[in-house]
């Protein structure tokens, strides 16, 4: 079976680099404005700052769960607020972590789950594959979280144009209907085969089937998730919530999905 490869573009990966780096110069001059009385008074930028519930204040996972929706709103609306991510509280978690949740996503770079919930250190601990590709080794990893430390929600995350899962499709597909694929740099052949229950799942879905099979990876993945040894009690009990959601990259929001 052929398996696609995946490429990046180097060209627009620069150029978005130099836009963030402008964008941060931007900033920095207005905190020098600030300073010098030339810009907004500290009371109005105060006044302007959200109201950001600390999440380790929350009790139950739907409340975080929330919580982590109206960061990814922030995020999306580009307000974010990045909580906890002074020195102070670096410093606090010196002697050991808390983590509020833990989340399951792709190494894809557009898609860090801490920008994307508006959190700060130490807020969510966060297991990172290729296309949310899930097996033993990476189950426990992601189960820490949940059952070493007691984060009471586990979320998995897809993303919307997911390079690894669209590999997969096309290589599967090819594979189907006896077709060759271009060769590319990078191989996943290993990645190909863990996504096709999620190719399988998606077949008959309507609209892209892209779209479909990133979502059936998502919801196989909570499934898995909720069977796990290390988890499955857990959620019996009502300890523990795990749900999925998919990230669009136009937009910044994510959207659950059951």
């Amino acid at each position: 079976m052929s398996t696609l490869h995946i490429r990046g573009n180097r060209r627009k990966l620069l150029t978005g680099a130099g836009a963030i780096g402008l964008g941060s110069l931007s900033v920095l001059a207005l905190d020098a404005c600030s300073a010098d009385g030339g810009g907004m008074g500290g009371e109005d930028a105060a006044a302007q700052t959200p109201e950001v519930p600390d999440l380790h204040e929350l009790d139950s996972a739907a409340d975080i769960w929330d919580a982590l929706l109206d960061g990814n709103q922030r995020w999306a609306d580009g307000a974010p607020v990045h909580p906890h991510t002074d020195a102070e509280w670096r410093e606090s978690l010196a002697e050991g972590q808390e983590p509020v949740a833990a989340v399951f996503s792709c190494v894809d770079s557009r898609v860090g789950p801490e920008l994307v919930f508006d959190t700060g250190v130490g807020d969510l601990m966060v297991t990172r594959t290729a296309g949310n590709v899930f097996d033993p080794l990476v189950s426990e990893s992601v189960s820490y979280g949940p059952a070493a430390l007691e984060a009471p929600l586990l979320v998995v995350l897809g993303h919307q144009k997911c390079g690894a899962v669209t590999a997969a499709h096309d290589a599967l597909l090819a594979a189907e209907e006896g077709t060759e694929l271009e060769e590319h740099d990078y191989a996943l052949p290993e990645t190909v085969e863990a996504l096709r229950p999620a190719y399988e799942a998606a077949k008959g879905e309507s609209g892209d089937p892209v779209d479909a099979m990133i979502k059936a990876n998502v919801l196989l993945t909570v499934q898995a998730l909720k069977e796990h040894p290390n988890l499955a009690e857990l959620v019996a009990d009502g300890e523990l919530t795990v749900v999925g959601g998919v990230y669009s990259l136009e937009t910044g929001l994510v959207t659950e999905i059951s």
